[in-house]
């Protein structure tokens, strides 16, 4: 049985698409609503807009190395295909929900809120690794040389800082989800 072989530019585009959005809609976690509108409600209220701005700010850094790492993948491909499709479009439907797990963490004094929100983070990270197998298991969609000699170790450091986080939020709390920004010099480390 032949497959359908498709060319990538529609994918991406719904990625770039999706991936707009989700780091624009983010922003919205950060609650700058107030009863009074008083210079001493500003200043009460600002502490929690710094948390929620922290939040904030590790989710859109955190989306930008999502992002970079889908595009390496489809700027190493040549065609894809219905299979690596859905791949992209389960990785999207988590994308879309950081928005949401943004707010959650933002919103919610609470451990759980952490979890849910590296959970989210994890799961986006084990869909760019199946991303990543899928496409090395299928040379017909042109597959640049290079990917196939990217080291697999790379793979697992940020789902093991997930994991690492979601247990160090019962200590640490939202400040767990600091380690995220260590990934770009442990990833470096490991290359």
């Amino acid at each position: 049985m032949n497959k359908a072989i498709l060319g990538k530019n529609r994918i991406e585009a719904l990625s770039d698409g999706v991936y707009a959005i989700a780091m624009t809609l983010a922003v919205l976690s950060i609650d700058v609503d107030a009863t009074v509108r008083t210079h001493e409600s500003l200043l009460e209220a600002l502490p929690g807009m710094i948390d929620q701005l922290r939040h904030y700010i590790i989710a859109f850094l955190t989306l930008g190395s999502f992002w970079i790492g889908q595009h390496y993948i489809m700027d190493r491909i040549k065609k894809t295909d219905a299979g690596l499709n859905w791949i992209i479009m389960l990785h999207l439907l988590l994308i879309a929900l950081i928005p949401v797990t943004t707010d959650i963490i933002g919103t919610f004094s609470s451990v759980l809120a952490v979890q849910i929100f590296v959970v989210n983070l994890f799961l986006i990270s084990l869909s760019i690794d199946f991303l990543y197998a899928y496409v090395r298991g299928h040379p017909d969609l042109g597959l640049d040389k290079e990917v196939i000699k990217h080291r697999w170790l790379s793979k697992i450091v940020f789902p093991g800082f997930s994991v690492l986080v979601f247990f160090l939020a019962w200590p640490l709390g939202g400040w767990a989800t600091l380690l995220y920004l260590l990934i770009p010099f442990a990833r470096k480390t490991i290359n």
